[in-house]
């Protein structure tokens, strides 16, 4: 997976994956990555793990990771259970995964808004 560049000193990581499946393959896929999100959200450095399904597309997942930083990703990807579940997508989506049209890093805009000297102050005025 390609890491977002990052300035400030280590900061939470927050991660959206797009996940197209082959028709009928989704019901495999959940029965065994179920778990494995809930045994990801126990781990160190996870914020939140979540598994969506999309509803207007069958065979499509979203999947939302908060990490408190980029080494607790990085360890997450070390273990097992991921690999394993990194394999499973490899043989059920449709196409492999792309870190560029699959993966989206992003930042969470209000967090970066309630800045010390912006607290207390409306942002419409900002704008």
């Amino acid at each position: 997976m390609t890491k977002p560049d990052t300035t400030a000193a280590d900061p939470e990581v927050i991660v959206m994956l797009r996940l197209k499946f082959k028709p009928g393959a989704l019901d495999h896929v959940l029965a065994e990555l179920v778990p494995i999100a809930l045994q990801t959200r126990e781990e160190t450095g996870n914020v939140e793990f979540q598994v969506f399904r999309a509803k207007d597309d069958n065979d499509r997942l979203v999947l939302f990771e908060r990490w408190t930083n980029q080494a607790a990703l990085d360890a997450h990807w070390q273990l097992d259970y991921t690999k394993r579940v990194l394999a499973l997508f490899e043989e059920h989506l449709v196409r492999p995964l792309s870190p560029t049209e699959d993966v989206t890093y992003l930042d969470d805009t209000m967090a970066l808004m309630r800045t010390p000297q912006r607290e207390g102050r409306c942002l419409a005025t900002e704008i």
